[in-house]
């Protein structure tokens, strides 16, 4: 498996060492997930916090109805973890499927202690990583919650172009909130301009 993604996440926070990368491989296990496998479920706590070094993701959570919506979509060199519920052992809410093979490395909540703990470099990237995270999950929920379909088709073409090309599109209008009809017409108004 090609390591590079997590090296390059871990260096564009800190600086981090060839021999203490080393040692966090040691620390973490190589998976595959195949498409529509699922890496953890509702009711679960998790297991690992998956790294993905090739491959997408999806997580979403199913209403009372039994209908999906779709929180993110999760593309190479980005983690995929319910941290808190790996750490509270309190079961996640939510589901993580392949919408196409994946490799992964997984790590576990007590090697993620052990290098907060013994990788002073590990410390710093999860201390600065974590929280740019959380700000970006939370201004990408308020631009779907308010923005027009438009402007929200137009925000992914910009932002993360390779998803609509990997994605099925009734996964993306899932994720955006709006009808596929609707992101078929703003494909075709967008084509005409």
């Amino acid at each position: 498996m090609d390591t590079k993604p997590l090296l390059n996440s871990l260096r564009s926070y800190t600086e981090f060492s060839d021999e203490e990368f080393s040692k966090y491989l040691e620390l973490c296990v190589p998976l595959k997930l195949k498409k529509n496998d699922f890496f953890y479920k509702p009711g679960e706590v998790p297991k690992y916090s998956p790294f993905i070094l090739k491959g997408c993701t999806r997580q979403f959570i199913t209403n009372e109805n039994g209908d999906e919506q779709i929180i993110l979509f999760v593309e190479e060199g980005t983690w995929a973890g319910q941290i808190g519920s790996m750490r509270s052992k309190i079961p996640t809410d939510v589901f993580l499927q392949a919408t196409e093979d994946c490799d992964i490395l997984a790590i576990t909540i007590e090697n993620i202690d052990h290098l907060l703990d013994k990788i002073p470099a590990y410390q710093k990237y999860f201390s600065k990583k974590y929280p740019v995270d959380h700000a970006q999950l939370m201004n990408d929920a308020l631009r779907i919650k308010n923005d027009t379909p438009e402007n929200l088709y137009k925000w992914l073409l910009e932002t993360r172009p390779s998803l609509l090309q990997r994605v099925p599109q009734h996964y993306i209008a899932n994720y955006l909130g709006i009808r596929t009809e609707t992101i078929s017409r703003i494909r075709k108004k967008l084509v005409r301009k």
